[in-house]
């Protein structure tokens, strides 16, 4: 059911806050100080990134003097040891400052300050993970905790207030991840913050099961990370989902991002905890987010790259940010494709501060790809600077600013030049959609006539022609509902009979349990030769949301008399398929006969043409999209419950929601939801040369037909055409009114009539033999079916002469076979 739906504000109100289940308690906060020295002697303010120096306060609390000679004062490095020297004493309530003058080191971002006794005993210590901004003290002085304080109050009592806290989402896991997928929080601020009943979802906070909350007495810690792991929260991310984080009040958003596709690692905040969201060069769960970029070391570093065709071609730019010349020869360039060799620079080439080398394409030997990398490493082989993209950009990608600034794209290319930064865009470029054919059909698009109101999690949609009365089927993912809807003449829908409320599709597994949850129903299909069943495809069981269950499932409509129908067969695929998240399984289903596949689709096992006859018993195949990977599987099912993955196709799109065969065109529609524009894939299967594979172009939707969330299309079978159109639907996700919506697509094309068979020499009446004359209908000696061709006569071997018999014969073979194949597409459309 993923699919981003926007704007994601619009849902706000429909959210029921403070309504999902507490989860077990979580906590990112600072480890205690230790016991209390029986001196007093407390570390009381600590100064890590002073303008002048760093410095570390102490304060004795107790009510005598104490001696600190001999006392240490470290690091989170034992060998930076500093010793007070004899005759060094604190009064009680007095402070005492010693700064990185005195004891000869600074203090990191990440660090922490230790004072031990002459005896080695720690007597107090205080770590933390990022500078503050101006102090870490105790509040109340010399007692209380850590904070981030808003003024500095060296060598005097702390008596400001706390800096506040943030809080983030600053890294995402939606690709299965270790152990599945996750979502980083991170504090950002001078001060901890309190995210007791803070709630995370996806791109479907309406939905109850989306909602993960913050136990009570979470705590993030200034600087400090929090994962919240989707074994807690219970749903996975997909390939087209976003990552909402929303306040205590479960309606004010925190903090969100959105994505089109997976990452190749993940998505993170660049720089950590404040910049925009990019790919990571790798996951990095509760630590600093990384990124492919400047080598520290290297003064010559990539700055920009032309991927998709420039002038002349692809190239590579470097720039020398250092202060000295380099040497560049023999430094390489090389992509991400192992069987490229990495591009040297010519010998004596030298780089002055603030030059330019390009690598030309003519000097690569090769171009770059739209998901791809460049890679510098110096002579010597060491690799010094990286940058990878996640598609082809409109211009260039490039540094912002120049040298030492994060990887972006641009608004023009300056190839040899400083780049252009000024108005660029600051969020690595998604996915680009692929250039789509615009819609055949009427741009309008409305809520389907009759008023039908739904369940609010709506999928699947099949449309099923009948000359007596078409059918059009509906599943809902939530509830494992199927719906069944007569198709009037004018295109509008209504209950079928016993079918004014839906009947809820369970597992086998439950057959004695009417109060299952049910299947994660996400797509319907029907298949030619049964029209009293249907197929679901599901992507888990809703009992148990965490877990993936691709399934098809067939349920016998004989038995949907009641209420809810048990499934009579059921085929689990999730071992056959992609291993993928427990959310972004199964989205769609469809069956395709045999007839129109044989010697067209590529069958993945033999690497020869499909052949049903290596699948008896399975009569056409059933096709899935998985949404995770965007791609669309072909199986081959039979009736113990096994079944054979046959092909394998590939979108090109960020995900496929729903799956419609169009006998008319030959034509798969793979349709991608908002996540993608609404663009639909067409698979056509064989390829020109009439080899076994297939092709796909891709469609936009309607421009009348809202970016929302579709995930159920049908078109309505070419028998229907009305005026050079026929009706096509969309099913919404999410809403409940006006969620099965109409438009029109064209026609298929008459078929171009076979040519005609230039005639033979015929005979006339009394056997003569006239090239080009017409055969006299109904005459038995010219047909050869009189007495005398019986009995092998003259006629019957002037017959055989000219070839008029087989002419015939053919003639009756083929309208035979026509009148076959007009009883078996009788029988499809009726299913």
């Amino acid at each position: 059911m993923q699919a981003q739906r926007t704007p994601l504000a619009a849902v706000v109100a429909l959210i029921i806050g403070g309504s999902a289940a507490l989860a077990a308690p979580l906590s990112a906060s600072a480890a205690p100080s230790p016991t209390a020295h029986a001196s007093g002697v407390v570390i009381n303010e600590v100064e890590s990134n002073g303008d002048t120096s760093d410095w570390i306060e102490l304060a004795n609390t107790g009510d005598a003097p104490v001696d600190l000679s001999g006392w240490a004062v470290k690091d989170n490095d034992d060998a930076r040891d500093f010793r007070f020297p004899a005759g060094t004493s604190i009064q009680p309530g007095a402070y005492l400052v010693v700064d990185d003058t005195q004891f000869g080191f600074g203090l990191g971002k990440e660090d922490q300050a230790r004072i031990f006794d002459a005896a080695g005993t720690l007597v107090d210590a205080h770590s933390w993970a990022q500078h503050a901004d101006v102090s870490y003290a105790r509040l109340p002085d010399g007692v209380g905790d850590f904070v981030q304080t808003t003024a500095s109050s060296k060598a005097a009592a702390n008596d400001g207030e706390a800096a506040s806290g943030t809080v983030v989402i600053n890294e995402i896991e939606s690709s299965g991840g270790t152990p599945g997928d996750w979502v980083e929080l991170f504090n950002p601020g001078a001060g901890a913050i309190d995210l007791s009943g803070y709630v995370l979802t996806d791109n479907s906070p309406e939905d109850e099961t989306h909602r993960f909350m913050l136990a009570e007495g979470t705590t993030l810690q200034a600087g400090a990370y929090l994962v919240v792991e989707e074994a807690d929260f219970a749903f996975g991310l997909g390939g087209g989902d976003s990552a909402m984080l929303f306040a205590a009040d479960g309606t004010t958003v925190v903090d969100e991002h959105s994505w089109t596709q997976h990452a190749a690692t993940s998505y993170g905040r660049s720089p950590n905890g404040s910049g925009a969201f990019t790919e990571t060069s790798e996951p990095t769960k509760g630590a600093e987010n990384l990124f492919t970029g400047v080598a520290p070391t290297s003064p010559v570093v990539i700055n920009e790259v032309e991927s998709n065709g420039g002038t002349p071609g692809d190239w590579v730019e470097v720039y020398n940010r250092g202060a000295d010349t380099v040497d560049i020869s023999g430094w390489t360039i090389v992509d991400d494709n192992a069987g490229h060799t990495p591009a040297p620079a010519p010998a004596a080439t030298l780089l002055a501060p603030g030059e330019f080398f390009v690598y030309e394409e003519s000097l690569l030997g090769f171009g770059l790809g739209s998901g791809d990398s460049a890679t510098l490493a110096d002579a010597a082989g060491t690799i010094v600077d990286t940058t990878t993209w996640i598609d082809h950009v409109d211009v260039s990608w490039a540094r912002c600013a120049d040298g030492d600034g994060d990887f972006r794209a641009t608004t023009a290319s300056t190839k040899g030049a400083l780049n252009a930064c000024s108005d660029a865009p600051v969020e690595t470029p998604g996915p680009t959609a692929p250039e789509a054919k615009p819609w055949d059909g009427s741009p309008e698009v409305t809520p389907i006539a009759g008023g039908i109101t739904l369940g609010e999690d709506m999928s699947g949609l099949d449309y099923q022609y009948s000359p007596e009365g078409s059918t059009l089927w509906a599943v809902d993912n939530g509830t494992g509902n199927l719906y069944r809807f007569d198709v009037a003449s004018d295109g509008s829908v209504s209950p079928a009979a016993g079918w004014e409320e839906p009947k809820r599709v369970r597992f086998q597994a439950d057959a004695d349990n009417p109060s299952a949850a049910g299947p994660d129903a996400e797509g319907v299909t029907v298949k030619a030769g049964q029209p009293k069943s249907v197929y679901i495809g599901s992507e888990r069981d809703n009992a148990d949301k965490s877990t993936n269950k691709n399934t098809i499932l067939k349920v016998n409509l004989r038995d949907a008399t009641g209420a809810d129908v048990v499934a009579t067969t059921e085929w689990d695929l999730t071992a056959s398929l992609p291993q993928v998240g427990a959310n972004t399984g199964i989205e769609a289903i469809e069956w395709v006969a045999d007839s129109e596949l044989e010697g067209k689709l590529l069958d993945e096992n033999t690497g020869t043409p499909y052949d049903s006859a290596n699948y008896p018993g399975a009569d056409g195949l059933f096709f899935v999209a998985v949404e995770e990977t965007a791609g669309v599987y072909a199986y081959a099912l039979f009736d113990d419950g096994s079944a054979a993955r046959v092909a394998t196709l590939e979108s090109g799109l960020g995900g496929v929601m729903a799956l419609d065969y169009d006998e008319s065109t030959q034509t798969l529609w793979g349709m991608c939801d908002n996540g993608c524009g609404g663009t639909s894939a067409l698979f056509q299967f064989g390829t020109e040369d009439g080899s076994a594979g297939y092709t796909v172009t891709h469609v936009a939707r309607p421009a009348g037909l809202p970016d929302t969330n579709n995930e159920g299309f049908a078109i309505a079978a070419n028998e229907t055409c009305v005026d050079g159109t026929r009706a096509a639907y969309w099913l919404e996700d999410g809403v409940k009114a006006d969620a099965l919506k109409q438009g029109s697509i064209a026609c298929a094309p008459d078929e171009t009539p076979a040519p005609t068979e230039t005639p033979g020499a015929t005979v006339a009446p009394g056997g003569t033999t006239t090239p080009g004359a017409s055969t006299v209908p109904g005459d038995g000696a010219a047909h050869g079916n009189g007495p005398d061709a019986a009995a092998g006569g003259t006629d019957g071997g002037a017959l055989a002469t000219t070839g008029a018999e087989h002419l015939v014969l053919v003639t009756l073979a083929a309208l035979a076979a026509l009148a076959l194949g007009a009883l078996a597409l009788t029988r499809r459309r009726d299913a």
